[in-house]
């Protein structure tokens, strides 16, 4: 920190644990070897929260103040606290981590989320200060692994909550019907239900219903994005445009699969020119293939192939005759987009599922 000014509200050293202080350490060190010119103070106590660390950094306006939460954890508990303390600070926040992976990276860019690791893996853009690096190492030992608590559903689990946002009225079914939905095992569906009851998010039974959909909302974005995005199957080829693939031409979506990404966007917005197309259909995409005539090398536009997770029988009323999957996939796999553009007009997609299920 040789080159960094800090200011103490109170001693760094003097933290909730060791292994706080010591990440508190590195990442300060981090900041001051992007930019000595930061200032930072520790331990600062605000009227509505407090700061672990509060920034001035400088921009092209002039110094700004950022707020640094910094904590071990279950990520999914940091990022709660992050919002909390986003809702009550006048300013940006920037979360604080011991490591920052590849896919957790994209997940937090996804929604939005600034922060920084003890490598200095990094992602904070604010006017005039624009930092994005990855690919860094770990340098400290992960903590001790806790249990999966609210809003940290498996893979598996994650199916089985985007059936229900989708068709809420899966929930008035048995589980045999809600596991084929989601395309996966009985017992994980009644695991993924038992867990979505016991945190009040939805309630089973004569009386069902989705209790909470934006907080189930929420969870599912950022599992899916950690979680089930990385372990789906997918190919990237060549074919047709992107205009293509949301006018078929009297083909079904089912056999042409359906289409997210840009290319889904540009449809429902008309705010961009999509480059590129995600279709989810079915491994190894056959008649997928055969109709676009596509190619693994070639000329033509890049198409994502990806695995579909849900099953379409099961969905058709939700989901109608859409050549697209449902708005908060669209939603999900733009924010997950390296162009900072889909990012933006995603913003503006109604991706909120309806209660009772219908598309928007």
């Amino acid at each position: 920190m040789s080159n960094l000014n800090i200011e103490h509200g109170d001693d760094l050293v003097r933290g909730e644990a060791s292994g706080v202080n010591e990440l508190t350490k590195r990442i300060v060190e981090q900041l001051s070897a992007l930019n000595p010119e930061i200032v930072a103070t520790s331990n600062v106590v605000h009227d509505t929260f407090e700061a672990d660390v509060e920034l001035a950094v400088p921009t092209l306006d002039g110094p700004r103040r950022v707020v640094l939460e910094i904590g071990w954890g279950p990520q999914e508990g940091l990022i709660r606290k992050y919002r909390h303390i986003r809702s009550r600070a006048r300013g940006p926040v920037v979360l604080g981590l011991p490591y920052v992976g590849t896919a957790t990276a994209r997940r937090l860019r996804a929604e939005g989320i600034p922060f920084i690791d003890a490598s200095g893996n990094a992602w904070i853009d604010l006017p005039g200060f624009y930092i994005e690096i990855e690919g860094r190492r770990p340098v400290m030992k992960k903590p001790h692994q806790r249990r999966a608590g609210i809003g940290e559903l498996s893979a598996a689990e994650l199916r089985v909550a985007f059936v229900i946002l989708i068709d809420s009225s899966l929930l008035y079914q048995p589980v045999r019907v809600i596991a084929q939905a989601a395309r996966v095992s009985t017992g994980s569906a009644q695991a993924a239900l038992a867990s979505m009851a016991k945190d009040r998010l939805i309630t089973r039974g004569r009386n069902a219903r989705l209790r909470e959909s934006e907080e189930l909302t929420q969870i599912w974005l950022s599992g899916y994005w950690s979680r089930l995005l990385p372990r789906l199957e997918e190919e990237t080829v060549f074919g047709p445009e992107p205009t293509w693939w949301t006018n078929p031409g009297g083909d079904s979506a089912e056999m042409i699969g359906r289409v997210s990404g840009e290319a889904a966007l540009a449809a429902l917005t008309n705010r961009i020119v999509p480059e590129a197309t995600i279709v989810y259909g079915e491994p190894a995409w056959q008649d997928m293939r055969r109709r676009a005539r596509l190619s693994a090398a070639g000329t033509g536009s890049r198409v994502m192939l990806r695995e579909r997770f849900w099953d379409p029988a099961a969905l058709e009323g939700a989901i109608g005759e859409s050549a697209t999957v449902p708005p908060l996939l669209i939603y999900a796999d733009c924010r997950a987009s390296d162009d900072p553009r889909v990012r933006e007009v995603a913003e503006e997609l109604d991706y909120r599922p309806h209660v009772l299920g219908a598309q928007r």
